[in-house]
């Protein structure tokens, strides 16, 4: 994970002090950030009152959204009954404002005689994402690749985007300009939740589950060679860059959740389990 931290804590069981417990962190503890736990004989982990999955004892993962801030309690318990106790404090992240003018006026809002097909198709995602966390296996245990070879960075995570002059949403992914017709492939091992045909602000797009919450969305894609519920492994050719949608030109947007997180998927090519 290009940063990989080993950390000791304080692992306290009743009151009582033992010797500290290791683990590792692969991720920055920051807002937009996924962060993966690698440790043996775990028995449960909460962040704060929620309860994460463990696959075999040794494997989970939590995010921070884009705009977390505060402070958070991870609670590692071991099949031993020792209990490991780490406060999080996260700190300011800022981010890029991105302005794009001259762009027609139907790829800034929809026109009304699309609502009721915007609104359809929202609910078609939302059906998908609500199987997100069914998986309790670490699928993403077998690492992570970049979706496409080469092109061009053309939009960061995170940027705040006005368009026209109009402030809209930040941008909850990361787009990767190439010619169409590029291959896309899976970032990691998953389950397909969503293969959607030309959406009208995500075109042709593919929602993949990688276990324990996190998954990824691929978008405005003029090919897709996936459908829902297929198993796709690490660096599987699942479509073709294109520029359906709402979009100005050929390439991909990606993006990242943990759940309902927006995270970097910068930040997920830092990550590598193959060096520990």
């Amino acid at each position: 994970m290009g940063r990989v931290f080993t950390i000791l804590f304080t692992v306290i069981v009743f009151s009582n002090l033992y010797n500290a417990q290791e683990i590792q962190i692969f991720g920055e503890l920051k807002p937009g950030s996924v962060v993966f736990v690698k440790g043996e004989e775990i028995q449960s982990v909460f962040l704060d009152d929620d309860s994460l999955t463990v696959d075999e004892g040794k494997y989970f993962v939590f995010g921070f959204d884009r705009d977390a801030e505060g402070s958070y309690l991870l609670k590692i318990k071991y099949n031993n009954g020792k209990v490991l106790l780490k406060k999080i404090d996260l700190p300011k992240r800022d981010y890029v404002i991105q302005k794009i003018n001259n762009m027609k006026q139907s790829l800034v809002t929809a026109p009304e005689k699309e609502n009721e097909r915007v609104l359809a198709e929202r609910e078609i995602t939302k059906a998908a994402r609500a199987k997100i966390g069914e998986v309790k296996e670490a699928m993403y245990k077998t690492g992570f690749v970049r979706p496409v070879k080469g092109g061009r960075i053309s939009s960061i995570f995170g940027s705040q985007r006005i368009l026209n002059g109009e402030p809209k949403s930040p941008h909850n992914g990361l787009d990767i300009a190439a010619p169409k017709g590029t291959p896309v492939y899976a970032m990691s091992d998953g389950i397909v939740r969503l293969s959607a045909d030309l959406f009208y602000y995500a075109g042709n797009n593919i929602i993949i589950d990688h276990g324990q919450g996190l998954n990824s969305a691929y978008l405005h894609l003029s090919k897709k060679y996936v459908k829902e519920g297929d198993i796709v492994k690490k660096g599987e050719k699942i479509g073709e860059i294109g520029t359906t949608g709402r979009s100005t030109g050929p390439h991909l947007h990606w993006s990242v959740q943990w759940f309902n997180k927006r995270v970097d998927p910068a930040e997920i090519l830092k990550v590598s389990f193959d060096k520990n």
